[in-house]
């Protein structure tokens, strides 16, 4: 599941307002500065004036979520949820559930095509797919007015981060410490000791845990992904690489404008070949050739040895492990990682596009200004209701009563606001707070690609990658009989003309920034 610069200045009175209406961590009442709660009161708005939408009517919201529905999730929805939504902005929630496989495509990208109104999760490159294609709402006009709190609390940068041609396609979430996010391996810690180790600082080291465990558990499977290009890369070039796509690497040891094209480099060769290996001992289980989501199955059921880690992982992860295995413990380790500085993206954790269709779309924005607008609120959306499904000792330490999620905390951590379990070890909180000691923020950060030019191209491309590239990245098959192929089919999909251009736009945006 870390990471940016400068943002549109709110108007004097709204930064009156929001001075006077949030303070982050007072748990003070929830509708304050409520845009709803003005509706009725005030002059009527202007018309056609995008700051001035009339919230008295009541709408309807529909959001998707890529994960299940808790049965608590569901009793909150219904009941105090709906109350507080209704409260605030005179709205009223659709969840809409879908398996991790149609994020980023899928059932998603027929949603949008089809001009479903709608709100979702989405990263930066998926965001400048659907914008080029007309498929998400133009933000920018409502997030003064309608996300005045969530401004405060989030970091400019990563607003920033989701602008393309200084326009707001999505709104960020989140703001916590989540540099090097994939770049570890994150250990079952409780097998490691019992198999009579204490850490691991090498492949060489999680090769001989995954041994020895796989002799006493001979079921257990290894590696709980088929993507290992982050965690493994300190062990397979002396460089510092960043990806800004599958296509597209960046050497962040160097100041330069240079993109690396992945899969013709030798560094790919290399992580190729380890994957493969791999795959081969089993470490990666064969069934992953047609059944990748049973790994995440395994891995929550406590029958997996290691997946890729980020800052926040351990503490995520671990309520759902832990209901399979009580003793379950996790922790991070870097693979040979010496002293090269953490790569960051920016803080947030992730950010929310509205489709085009959609005929209110402040009133999105300001639902998603609730999700990180004061302590209270932050509360009731990731733990629910207190002395119901959580209590709080006078440290502020939580114990959840209810194992059923709410939010899923990966997404909403900010650390204004997160609160750790009793059972989260004082030494992780410590290691937590220092994570980003050591980070730079990665030269790629705020800039995002203009697709227009290359638009057959990439999609070409991306069917070359699900057919013939994954395979060989996944370790499925051998990188030295499957390569040149490969390789002639992603020239033939115009691979050349599309790190063109990309370098074209990335050379142009770099050199600005020295300006």
């Amino acid at each position: 599941m870390a990471r940016r610069i400068t943002w549109f200045s709110l108007l004097a009175l709204v930064l009156f307002l929001s001075a006077c209406s949030s303070n982050s961590n007072d748990g003070g009442s929830a509708s304050s500065g409520s845009p709803a709660g003005s509706s009725s009161s005030e002059a009527s708005p202007s018309p056609g004036d995008p700051t001035q939408a009339d919230f008295s009517e009541p709408v309807k919201l529909k959001l998707v979520f890529y994960t299940g529905q808790s049965k608590r999730m569901a009793e909150l929805a219904g009941n105090e949820l709906k109350d507080l939504v209704k409260k605030e902005i005179n709205a009223e929630l659709e969840f809409v559930y879908l398996p991790w496989s149609e994020y980023g495509g899928g059932k998603t990208d027929l949603m949008l095509s089809s001009g479903e109104e709608f709100a979702a999760y989405t990263d930066i490159n998926y965001m400048s797919k659907s914008v080029s294609k007309g498929l998400y709402a133009d933000l920018t006009p409502y997030v003064d007015a309608y996300a005045p709190d969530l401004k405060s609390n989030v970091a400019a940068a990563s607003f920033d981060a989701f602008k393309l041609n200084g326009k707001q396609y999505a709104i960020p979430v989140g703001n916590r410490a989540s540099s090097a996010a994939f770049y570890s391996a994150m250990v079952r810690q409780d097998l490691l000791e019992e198999v009579g180790m204490t850490s691991i600082g090498s492949l060489a080291d999680l090769e001989q845990y995954y041994d020895k465990v796989h002799a006493k558990y001979p079921d257990m499977i290894g590696f709980a992904s088929t993507d290992a290009t982050y965690m493994l890369m300190y062990e397979y070039t002396d460089k510092n690489l960043n990806w800004i796509n599958n296509f597209i690497a960046v050497n962040e040891a160097d100041q330069d404008d240079k993109l690396i094209s992945w899969y013709e480099s030798p560094e790919f060769k290399k992580y190729a070949d380890l994957m493969n290996g791999w795959y081969k001992k089993g470490i990666i289980p064969k069934y992953a050739v047609t059944n990748q989501p049973q790994l995440m199955s395994d891995w929550n059921a406590g029958k997996a040895m290691f997946f890729p880690g980020t800052a926040t992982r351990p503490i995520e992860g671990i309520a759902g492990i832990t209901k399979a295995v009580p003793t379950a413990k996790l922790q991070n380790y870097f693979l040979s990682k010496n002293d090269r500085p953490k790569i960051s993206r920016g803080t947030y954790n992730t950010a929310y596009f509205v489709s085009a269709n959609a005929k209110h779309p402040e009133r999105y924005v300001a639902f998603f200004n609730l999700l990180q607008k004061n302590q209270e609120l932050y509360d009731l959306f990731t733990y629910g209701i207190k002395d119901k499904d959580y209590t709080l000792d006078e440290n502020g330490r939580v114990t959840k009563l209810t194992s059923d999620l709410f939010f899923d905390d990966w997404m909403m951590m900010n650390d204004k606001f997160m609160r750790f379990e009793k059972s989260v070890p004082d030494d992780f909180i410590e290691q937590y707070k220092h994570w980003d000691d050591d980070a730079i923020l990665s030269k790629t950060a705020g800039f995002n690609f203009d697709n227009t030019a290359v638009k057959n191209e990439e999609s070409k491309l991306n069917g070359v990658f699900t057919e013939l590239v994954a395979p060989i990245a996944s370790g499925f098959v051998e990188y030295d009989s499957h390569f040149l192929k490969t390789l002639q089919k992603l020239k033939e999909a115009g691979l050349d003309k599309y790190i063109a251009e990309y370098q074209k736009q990335f050379s142009a945006w770099y050199a600005s920034k020295a300006q």
